[in-house]
């Protein structure tokens, strides 16, 4: 996990994370540790929303944490393409009282190389199947009967 910021929102710390390291295009997942700025304690009853945004695109998922790790929040959102993002990490634990950090986040393309690599492996697979299929009917194929005619 990439740790990609850290700030303050009113009075939590939030550290902001995420997988994969070098964030492309597609799913990225976040995952935030928000604290007390005061007493540095980890907050557990919090409702927390990421947003992000590229021109007129925008797209927010809820952070949501769970009872085997109630100090950390997870949330997955796609950028659907490369380039400069601003992310938007909105924190509430009292009812109408929302603060929030901004940052920008740079995804990089995604490129060409998975899907080149992902076409030669296929090819490779299928050679090897059609090459195995041909190689076996060759050797225990069909085999030429001698036809006996038999006179009467």
């Amino acid at each position: 996990m990439k740790n990609i910021h850290f700030g303050t929102a009113g009075e939590y710390e939030l550290k902001v994370s995420i997988i994969p390291h070098e964030p492309v295009s597609g799913s990225v997942h976040f995952h935030i540790e928000p604290t007390s700025s005061s007493t540095t304690e980890a907050i557990e009853k919090a409702i927390i929303t990421v947003v992000i945004r590229q021109g007129e695109d925008a797209f927010q998922s809820r952070a949501v944490n769970s009872p085997s790790s109630p100090t950390i929040y997870d949330a997955n959102l796609t950028f659907e393409t490369s380039g400069e993002w601003e992310v938007e990490i909105k924190i509430s634990t009292k009812l109408n009282i929302e603060d929030k950090i901004n940052f920008k986040l740079s995804i990089l393309d995604s490129g060409s190389a998975t899907s080149n690599a992902a076409g030669i492996f296929f090819l490779f697979v299928f050679s090897v199947l059609i090459t195995g299929s041909v190689f076996l009917y060759v050797r225990y194929g069909r085999k030429s009967k001698n036809k006996i005619i038999s006179e009467e």
